[in-house]
């Protein structure tokens, strides 16, 4: 894979020495701002650097464009990148709403190219041994994920600025920032739910912290998210023989404990960085042009979306 970034946040960085580790070629870097993409270029060993979008796309040397702008942004990006016979690797969440998201599955199948959502959590090789262990404790009622941290962000919020995660008209808030990490757990661990609800607290028109609230036939899961608090962040699940719990924030769990009766198992912890899995994934899928699989992580992203819009309709 031939690799352009966009933006010069954290997550771009994160990725790209996940990129670099699983051996992927930095062809370029792009920033509105020339400085900062002249810069990523030097820090990084990109071979070129760009200020505009549409010269990048016609760039021949690139085959696949990462995306980490701010979230109202992710559907223009990646749809030109498509139409421009770019492969597409777009951060989460992956679009702002149900229609976007559609036109960039439609657009990325009629052409054959691949379109992969960045997100952790259904990568984890944690995630997976905990799947296989769910019949230990018995038929499941609860589910408690609480992905909780103060955003640095916060203060210049309330002190009337509007930074992008904060900002409704760019998809920013917690539903969209932090606890669309708890669904991807929650759908990749027991499906879709057969509805669900979102109740939040609005701060100057931001759902800066809330509950999404998802029922299954015989479950509920409790997702709690939080850009204006601080705590630790958990998972739990809670069967009829016992339950698994894990701390720490459910886009990076390394380990987890089984609890049945006295009987106390706790995992063996991964200490890869968590982003080398999601990429190591992508480039196995396109190194093998295996489109199968890649359509399989599709629909899962597509089966997240469903319930994020809908849950986003509670916040308009």
């Amino acid at each position: 894979m031939n690799i352009a970034t966009t933006g010069t946040s954290t997550i771009t960085r994160e990725l790209i020495k996940a990129f670099k580790a699983n051996d992927l070629n930095l062809i370029a870097a792009y920033s509105r701002d020339i400085k900062k993409a002249e810069a990523f270029k030097a820090e990084y060993g990109f071979k070129k650097a760009y200020d505009n979008y549409e010269d990048l796309l016609n760039d021949k040397e690139v085959d696949t464009v990462y995306i980490a702008l701010p979230n109202a942004l992710h559907f223009e990006y990646t749809l030109k990148a498509l139409e421009h016979g770019k492969n597409a690797i777009v951060e989460k969440p992956f679009t702002t709403n149900m229609e976007d998201t559609m036109k960039l599955v439609e657009t990325a199948k009629a052409r054959h190219l691949y379109l992969f959502e960045a997100i952790t959590a259904i990568h984890l090789p944690t995630y997976a041994r905990m799947k296989k262990d769910l019949s230990k404790i018995g038929k499941i009622h609860l589910v408690a994920l609480n992905f909780t941290k103060y955003s640095r962000k916060y203060d210049e919020f309330k002190n009337g600025e509007l930074p992008n995660n904060f900002n409704p008209a760019m998809g920013g808030g917690a539903l969209n920032d932090l606890n669309v990490y708890n669904l991807h757990v929650a759908q990749y661990l027991f499906g879709k739910p057969a509805s669900c609800y979102y109740l939040y607290n609005d701060t100057l028109g931001a759902d800066t912290s809330g509950v999404a609230l998802l029922k299954y036939d015989d479950m509920i899961v409790n997702a709690m998210a939080g850009k204006d608090s601080e705590s630790e962040s958990y998972l739990q699940i809670i069967g009829e023989k016992g339950y698994i719990k894990a701390t720490g924030a459910t886009s990076i769990t390394s380990s987890y404990e089984v609890v049945v009766g006295n009987d106390r198992t706790v995992t063996e912890r991964d200490n890869g960085n968590p982003y080398d899995y999601e990429v190591a994934k992508m480039k196995e899928i396109f190194d093998n042009d295996d489109y199968q699989t890649h359509l399989e992580l599709l629909d899962h992203t597509v089966a997240v979306m469903e319930t994020l819009d809908a849950l986003n309709q509670y916040h308009k």
